[in-house]
């Protein structure tokens, strides 16, 4: 074959027709060319990328099965700030993390056990108990700077002010302004009267108390699940409120009032982001040099388990 047919027939689809036809390069005139069959370009289908699947990227339908699951068995059952876990949570094969004085818990625990019961939910399903590789149990139990604990449990020194930061700190989330917030995200937030709270966001709030879709203009705040109440079961525990900012007052709504929540874009103030999904961990995490020695004290009296209704 002519040294300059094979090009040719790389360039033009239809070259398979002019090597049975024997031509030439000196055979080939442009006329040729343009009468030459172009054979159809084959049908090529590109898989979307994890990155084109926003909903693959993030864990927010495990935290939501979690909230359902500890709603439906461990609802109400007290607050307590000195109390961890409504019960003990294995840990697949390294050990279990321990309650202290169940079935009471509080806020930041509360936060602590989605999580667990959201891997523990994650791993049935999927049979994926990698999970449980990436922490060890110790860091869902100490306060220190490397442990997860110690992060949840708020810490201005760990550049930790709430849920979201302590998992960005340890590479299991991002970071997520409050207007684009899903279901199944988490929220810190701050009040006027010097307290705080840590609950898992469930939706955007109009004035009536009805749950808004995505957000908009009606929006005056949100509702969300966590522990918070009084000691007495039924009282207190895990449970739904309506959280509303400051600035649209206390309305009367047909549920429990979170009121004087402060808003802000500052995440010192209202701490927001997502949890990914476990394929998205980056593996980074503190480092023990950087708060040597250091560890959480929890703030009970900011924490102090109480909204309006209470």
């Amino acid at each position: 074959m002519n040294k300059f047919l094979l090009p040719l027939l790389l360039l033009f689809p239809g070259g398979a027709y002019a090597a049975q036809q024997q031509f030439s390069l000196d055979a080939v005139t442009l006329e040729t060319l343009r009468a030459m069959p172009l054979s159809p370009a084959p049908a090529v289908t590109i898989p979307l990328s994890a990155e084109a699947r926003p909903a693959d990227k993030y864990f927010n339908a495990y935290i939501l099965k979690a909230v359902d699951c500890l709603n439906s068995k461990y609802r109400l059952l007290g607050y307590d700030i000195h109390s961890v876990l409504t019960h003990d949570i294995p840990y697949y094969t390294y050990g279990t993390i321990p309650a202290t004085h169940a079935p009471l818990t509080m806020c930041v625990a509360a936060q602590m056990e989605i999580i667990l019961t959201a891997y523990q939910l994650y791993a049935q399903e999927t049979g994926d108990y990698s999970v449980y590789d990436y922490l060890p149990a110790h860091s869902f139990q100490g306060l220190s700077i490397t442990d997860l604990k110690g992060h949840i449990w708020v810490n201005p020194e760990f550049n930790s002010n709430g849920t979201a930061d302590a998992l960005i700190n340890f590479g299991m989330g991002e970071r997520t302004v409050f207007e684009k917030l899903k279901p199944g995200s988490f929220v810190n937030i701050n009040r006027t009267t010097n307290t705080g709270h840590a609950v898992t966001f469930i939706g955007y709030i109009n004035i009536k108390g009805e749950v808004q879709p995505v957000y908009n203009d009606t929006v005056v705040g949100f509702k969300y699940f966590s522990s918070q109440g009084q000691a007495q079961a039924g009282s207190g525990g895990f449970d739904y409120r309506y959280a509303v900012f400051e600035k649209f007052g206390c309305p009367d709504l047909p549920f429990k009032r979170d009121c004087n929540v402060i808003y802000s874009t500052d995440q010192k103030y209202l701490n927001t982001g997502t949890m990914l999904s476990p394929k998205f961990w980056t593996h980074i995490m503190p480092r023990p040099d950087q708060v040597p020695g250091r560890e959480t004290i929890f703030n009970g009296a900011f924490f102090n388990g109480r909204t309006t209704d209470d």
